[in-house]
């Protein structure tokens, strides 16, 4: 499984659609917020500026915005100074966003606020005091969008977890396969508790007693094997998870080599037989009803409005991708079009390969 990668330090160029700023700056920032609205998501903040650096006669403003305690928003303004008409004439904005720490509630603000900006049509930012008014528009590539949604995803669920258990994490920039797996099990475990897993085989080391060849011969009549409960752990960045008693069970399972399992266990002599039970379709069950739990209202105000945009941002994904599969058919006839999207008929040759 790929790596996720999180850059917690980016840039970004917007398309700019218009925008000004006065060369009459206040001295003091102390009480001045940079306004951003995404009508696209409903969705408006204000953020505190932290620090401003005017050169604009290198052509230059940088503006500085808390997002949080861990996050800041720069935002870099390149443009023409015009003394005459007291204008600062922007051309070109680059934004940056840098967190200062890699907990998981900084990583899901960072990516959750990157995905509203490169997904929304027209964004608009404002800041009054410095008659500041711009329109602007990002246009980041589809796979990365889609890269930072599913970073967005890992980062929510790890946040999930550490409600439910009390543990805080450093989040990797580089999230590996296996932790991500790790991660969405424990997630499903505390959301869900009863949930399907991908399950190929499992080993069962059973003593070679009678009693246990008679129990295996009657699982055997059955389209599941059920191992447990046993006492669940998982370790996550080097921390143990106690997910509770809980039950793995193999759907659709098959016991290897089962009539010589069947003849080691009738020795009768208690040594120990490894028995493998696989699932012919790779499906299995995981029952865990002592999972840790979410309290009832996990998050806070700020948190709960960036999680409930999930649909939304994935139905904005959805509609990028249409509209450019459709891009793809422009100019065509409807006989061409058919020709292209018409779904292929493959006979058996057509999965065939020369050794």
């Amino acid at each position: 499984m790929i790596a996720v990668v999180a850059n917690h330090e980016f840039l970004a160029t917007a398309n700019v659609l218009g925008g000004r700023l006065t060369t009459h700056l206040p001295q003091s920032i102390s009480e001045i917020s940079l306004q951003i609205g995404i009508p696209d998501f409903e969705c408006s903040l204000e953020l505190p500026l932290t620090e401003m650096i005017p050169e604009m006669e290198s052509g230059k403003v940088i503006l500085r915005a808390a997002i949080d305690s861990d996050s800041i928003l720069i935002l870099t303004l390149i443009g023409e100074l015009f003394s005459k008409e007291d204008k600062f004439q922007i051309k070109q904005v680059g934004l940056n966003i840098e967190t200062e720490t890699k907990l998981a509630r900084s990583d899901f603000v960072l990516t959750s606020l990157r995905a509203m900006l490169s997904l929304a049509e027209h964004t608009y930012w404002r800041i009054p005091e410095l008659q500041l008014d711009l329109g602007l528009k990002f246009d980041d590539p589809l796979l990365a969008i889609s890269q930072m949604l599913r970073r967005r995803q890992i980062a929510y669920r790890v946040m999930v977890i550490e409600k439910a258990t009390g543990y805080r994490f450093q989040l990797p920039l580089d999230i590996s396969g296996e932790e991500e797996k790790e991660i969405t099990l424990i997630y499903h475990a505390i959301a869900e508790r009863s949930f399907d897993w991908p399950i190929n085989s499992i080993t069962v080391f059973l003593p070679a007693l009678e009693e246990w060849r008679q129990r295996l011969l009657v699982s055997n009549q059955f389209n599941s094997f059920t191992r447990g409960p046993d006492p669940i752990t998982r370790t996550l960045f080097s921390k143990e998870i106690f997910l509770g008693e809980g039950t793995l069970t193999v759907e659709d399972k098959s016991i290897e080599t089962f009539d010589e399992v069947q003849q080691e266990l009738a020795r009768n002599d208690g040594h120990t037989v490894p028995v493998v039970i696989r699932s012919l379709t790779g499906h299995g069950r995981y029952d865990l009803p002592e999972a840790p739990r979410l309290p009832d209202m996990p998050w806070d105000e700020k948190i709960q409005g960036l999680v409930d945009l999930e649909v939304r941002l994935d139905e904005a994904l959805v509609a990028r991708y249409h509209a450019l599969a459709a891009s793809t058919l422009e100019g065509l006839t409807e006989e061409e079009k058919i020709a292209i999207t018409v779904r292929p008929e493959l006979d058996e040759q057509a999965f065939q390969t020369d050794n």
